[in-house]
């Protein structure tokens, strides 16, 4: 996936908990106005991207699933909580960037060594990260992912276990082997309409996935691998 990061920007939280997103962050994270945005708390940033909901769901689902819309000139309320965790007031400054097809948000802190080396770490992890919420056994996979592996709609993909906590899916072939640490699952499906992808559900029922749960999504190589995310670094 190594899609690069995109432009950056310091935006202030406003005396409504507000944020106005620059018109560039918004169109290189392919998120439009008056858009359906979901926010993760994932480590030590928070993340918000373009989900698709009709209104009537939205209003229900607001506070549970931490839903906003972002109105036509840009504002988009962060969520009181995400805001208490990282420790982010009214008029602080935040800094906000693009990765993939979702903006990050970190609060703006005095740079320290150890903060650096920290921020040195999990950037490279995020930048390969997609968090994708599972709905009827099924996931959207981001056009870049599928760049990344030179997929398209109607390509089957092979499904093999990592662990006791991975799920890897390939491109088919017809070589069924165990590769290295791989075990494969006897489990195929083919990437449907709209780049939708079913995850077995013999493979849901051993990683304990169920609808509305959140999955980290990344590329390696040309492997897509899935993992349920991990409750103490990520909020819904």
């Amino acid at each position: 996936m190594k899609e690069k990061e995109s432009s950056k920007d310091y935006l202030i939280i406003d005396n409504m908990g507000r944020v106005k997103v620059p018109s560039q962050l918004l169109e290189h994270a392919n998120i439009h106005s008056s858009a359906a945005i979901q926010f993760f708390n994932y480590k030590n940033y928070i993340v918000m991207k373009q989900v698709e909901f009709s209104p009537v769901l939205l209003e229900e689902n607001k506070d549970k699933h931490l839903i906003r819309t972002i109105d036509n000139l840009g504002y988009i309320v962060i969520p009181k909580i995400l805001r208490e965790i990282h420790d982010i007031d009214l008029h602080d400054e935040i800094e906000a960037k693009v990765l993939n097809e979702s903006i990050i948000f970190e609060k703006k802190r005095v740079p320290n060594k150890s903060r650096a080396l920290i921020k040195k770490d999990i950037e490279p992890e995020l930048s390969e990260l997609s968090l994708l919420e599972i709905k009827a056994g099924r996931i959207k996979l981001p056009a870049f992912v599928l760049k990344s592996l030179d997929l398209e709609g109607h390509m089957q993909l092979q499904f093999f276990i990592k662990g006791r906590d991975t799920i890897v899916a390939k491109k088919h072939s017809y070589k069924f082997l165990t590769e290295g640490n791989l075990f494969f699952t006897g489990q195929s499906r083919v990437i449907k309409k709209d780049n939708y992808l079913n995850i077995p559900k013999k493979l849901r029922i051993h990683l304990n996935i169920h609808s509305g749960d959140i999955l980290e999504i990344k590329t390696i190589g040309d492997k897509l691998i899935i993992k349920k995310a991990i409750e103490n670094d990520i909020l819904v």
